[in-house]
């Protein structure tokens, strides 16, 4: 019955609908932070692109902690015992099953990367914090599981990943953590789909 359910689930996760999929999500997470931003901050949607450095800057800086975090994920995840519960984690077995083409590798990488962003980094971690954002971060995406050791060491290596990103935006800025965890979802699904096909 579940594997039926995954045919399905990666049947629907194709082309046209992958897109509608991800433009509503950033749409969502829009949303929620304006209405966050709106009763929580005292400035307007601007304020949260307003600190750092230069976009430029913030680009390679992003680019860089990005590539840089997912070449330690790859690492890590590519060794017992992290490598040997990747598939007990719902959202990593559907990437990892899923076809995508190159298309929807990027515009899912573009939209999770700047809708996430925005609402965790901008609008709730000025209000909760970078521990608690992290917290609530990995919990939302399902990385806290406590089986064993590998799962632990999964969630432990997430929550430092999301860590990473809160930092960046409070040094350099908004465009840095956008910018980081877009090429971080890109390099990862090239990934997971590479580990699929070995």
């Amino acid at each position: 019955m579940e594997e039926k359910n995954q045919y399905q689930l990666e049947e629907n996760l194709t082309g046209k609908n992958m897109l509608g999929m991800s433009l509503l999500s950033f749409l969502f997470y829009v949303a929620v932070s304006l209405l966050l931003i709106y009763l929580f901050h005292e400035g307007d949607f601007r304020e949260i692109f307003e600190h750092g450095y230069s976009i430029t800057v913030q680009m390679a800086i992003g680019l860089s902690a990005g590539i840089a975090a997912a070449l330690v994920v790859m690492f890590l995840s590519s060794r017992s015992p992290i490598a040997d519960v990747l598939d007990d984690f719902t959202l990593f077995r559907v990437i990892a099953n899923t076809k995508f083409s190159p298309f929807d590798r990027v515009q899912i990488s573009l939209f999770a990367g700047a809708g996430e962003e925005i609402l965790f980094r901008g609008a709730i971690q000025p209000i909760l914090g970078i521990w608690a954002t992290s917290i609530i971060f990995i919990a939302i995406h399902g990385y806290f599981k406590f089986k064993s050791a590998g799962h632990i060491l999964f969630g432990l290596m997430l929550f430092g990943l999301s860590m990473m990103l809160g930092f960046l935006y409070e040094i350099s800025g908004l465009i840095s953590a956008m910018a980081a965890h877009g090429i971080y979802d890109l390099v990862m699904l090239e990934w997971a789909k590479r580990r699929r096909e070995e």
